[in-house]
């Protein structure tokens, strides 16, 4: 959801602020920083103003950031993004606010959803460390829209990020106040992501065992993770003899250690994929 932070024009910092609508709520972001449609770089002294139906129904600041802060500022952020959409499948939009360093090809993406209690009108703080990446979908068009990312504790797990980094899927939703993970609710979508898993090894193999050109190390290295991701995917699928064979016949072509594969059976069994 984040465009890249290159493509924003250099602006003297100065007050400023971004807006967006969607049907009766209107979403301000302020802060001193400079200001590109929806998106605010280098913020300080960041805050959130919400109205439905033109009455002010919040105005504050979010919590610190953990990642993509401000050096001098914990609740601002050197790349903030203001969009709105319905999440809960309630007909009333709530407000996002994704906050990255907006360089670095992961982990610092976490996003602030601001939603409104229908019960008591007061809006309250959601806050996910995505990491790289995250997309709002309807994936079962049930008009409750799911937020679709990967599992961050997989990264760097299994080889550093300069050889690669495949998460798997994780797929949440918004019910009340809380973000539940309901992967395992959508496996034609974790199938899809299992499958372009299984071609990626496929492709890294004919380098790791030399048929095609490139670099046999990092191709190996390159393989953990992929087979991490892949393992976990096909346990969700509940198919975890395909996984488990899969890095078995690895470790039979000298591409992975059976070390590795100790260590990545413990770690999904540790991590809930069994």
């Amino acid at each position: 959801m984040l465009a890249t932070a290159s493509a924003i024009a250099v602006a003297a910092l100065a007050p400023v602020s971004v807006s967006a609508t969607a049907g009766p709520v209107t979403a301000t972001m302020t802060a001193v920083g400079a200001a590109s449609d929806a998106i605010i770089t280098d913020a300080t002294g960041m805050r959130v103003t919400v109205a439905r139906g033109g009455e002010v129904a919040f105005n504050g600041g979010l919590r610190p950031c953990r990642f993509g802060c401000e050096a001098n500022d914990p609740t601002g952020a050197r790349f903030s993004e203001l969009s709105l959409a319905d999440l809960d499948g309630d007909g009333e939009a709530e407000v996002l606010v994704d906050r990255s360093d907006g360089f670095t090809p992961c982990c610092t993406l976490e996003t602030a959803i601001l939603r409104r209690d229908p019960a008591t009108g007061v809006y309250g703080e959601i806050d996910r460390h995505w990491g790289e990446n995250y997309r709002v979908a309807d994936l079962d068009r049930d008009h409750h829209a799911e937020l679709v990312s990967g599992d961050l504790r997989f990264y760097q797990r299994f080889a550093p990020r300069i050889v690669g980094f495949q998460l798997p899927m994780k797929v949440l939703q918004l019910r009340g106040a809380r973000l539940v993970d309901v992967t395992r609710a959508h496996p034609v979508e974790v199938r899809r992501d299992a499958r372009s898993l299984s071609r990626l090894i496929r492709s890294t193999d004919a380098i790791a065992d030399g048929r095609r050109r490139g670099n046999r190390t990092l191709a190996r290295a390159g393989l953990r993770p992929q087979l991490a991701a892949y393992s976990a995917e096909e346990r969700m699928l509940g198919r975890r003899a395909v996984g488990d064979r899969r890095v078995s016949a690895e470790v039979a072509r000298g591409h992975v250690s059976r070390g590795f594969r100790r260590e990545l059976l413990r770690f999904l069994e540790r991590t809930g994929y069994r």
